[in-house]
């Protein structure tokens, strides 16, 4: 009993040195009532607004004398994938759907790192790369950004061990919203010797994509999500593209129904009418450079161009302060934290233009206060 209980214990404590991602740190009583009539602001994760609420609401409508919860997913799979095929015009065996891009970067670390080697990212960067690299058992390596936020690739190269097998970059970047050189980012997928993933989540919202370089390398995967420019963060659906043979090996590691049916039908038919998720994130990008615009015009804020629906802000004053004052407006916003040589800053995701007249009014009098 002991033995078995000393052992417990131990494993136990390894859980808990996993750093727990984030989400609940910023926890304020957000309750639907007061995000539908206005009263709290979401700007904290990265949340599509710009696609009206009645777009989906019509979608969910169609889907309800179609869909048998009854029966596992059967078809629906397929379905999404050819349709992935045809927005993106690669084959479709280059395609693996996944539960979130989240599982899917669970899926690539279990099935290419053993216990003893790998991974390297950068610095700052998404936090579930490193959280699930260290759940699985593995090191988790980084390389600091260079000036303003820029890949160096040597520099990142020079750090790989002869038990790093994966590279983890996420391009736009966040919480920095720079989308990287796309010369900086093939080299490290010609000269790695391992796995390089590139998650494009914030994508549609950048000038370009490394996505048509899965048929050149066969090893690099392309990670893309519904969450972001698609407007189904609920839905909890993300995709991955790589060449036939790693997709094929992602497949057989996923667990058997990971997406469920309602998700994927949801995703087929929101691309048949991507011209609305386009003209939407074009109202992302028209609003993000006005937003940016107004935050460089508040003293005492630094507000860093983007490429993703989202802007990092420096504050002067104690950002911890600036997020509770916004707080207690009914805004929220992402407190980061620190990020080397720059020190603690926030991130805001581009709201709608109310949202966001809103926020720059509460920013100004916090600031000042």
């Amino acid at each position: 009993m002991r033995r078995r209980a000393e052992w417990l214990e131990k494993r136990l404590e390894e859980t808990r040195r996993i750093k727990e991602y984030p989400a609940g740190e910023y926890t304020y009583p957000v309750r639907r009532a007061e995000v539908e009539t206005g009263r709290l602001i979401k700007l904290e994760a990265n949340e599509n607004f710009f696609i009206p609420r009645d777009f989906f609401s019509q979608i969910f409508g169609e889907l309800e004398g179609e869909l048998d919860p009854r029966l596992y997913p059967q078809s629906e799979k397929m379905e999404l994938i050819n349709a992935l095929s045809e927005y993106l015009a690669l084959p479709s065996e280059c395609f693996v759907v996944g539960n979130g891009s989240d599982e899917l970067i669970e899926t690539v670390v279990r099935a290419f790192l053993r216990r003893s080697e790998r991974c390297i990212s950068i610095s700052p960067t998404f936090a579930m790369y490193r959280i699930i690299v260290e759940a699985q058992g593995n090191k988790y390596d980084t390389v600091p950004l260079g000036e303003e936020f820029s890949l160096d690739a040597d520099a990142l190269l020079s750090k790989i061990r002869s038990e790093t097998v994966l590279c983890v970059l996420c391009s736009p970047n966040n919480p920095t919203g720079n989308q990287f050189e796309l010369n900086s980012v093939r080299k490290i997928v010609e000269e790695f010797k391992g796995i390089v993933v590139v998650d494009e989540a914030y994508v549609e919202f950048a000038p370009l994509s490394i996505k048509d370089a899965i048929e050149e390398f066969n090893n690099l995967i392309v990670l893309r999500t519904f969450s972001k420019a698609f407007g189904l963060a609920g839905l909890r659906i993300g995709y991955a593209l790589t060449c036939p043979k790693l997709a094929s090996a992602l497949r057989r590691v996923q667990l058997p129904y990971n997406v469920n049916k309602f998700s994927m039908r949801v995703a087929s038919k929101v691309l048949e009418r991507r011209d609305v998720v386009l003209d939407a994130a074009e109202g992302v990008k028209t609003e993000r450079r006005r937003l940016i615009k107004r935050l460089k015009e508040i003293t005492g804020i630094k507000a860093f161009n983007s490429d993703a629906n989202f802007v990092l802000v420096k504050t002067e004053k104690d950002a911890e302060a600036i997020f509770r004052g916004l707080r207690d407006e009914g805004i929220l916003v992402r407190n980061i934290g620190d990020i080397p040589n720059l020190g603690k800053c926030l991130r805001i995701t581009v709201g709608l233009p109310e949202m966001n007249d809103r926020l720059i009014n509460a920013l100004e009098d916090v600031c000042d206060g």
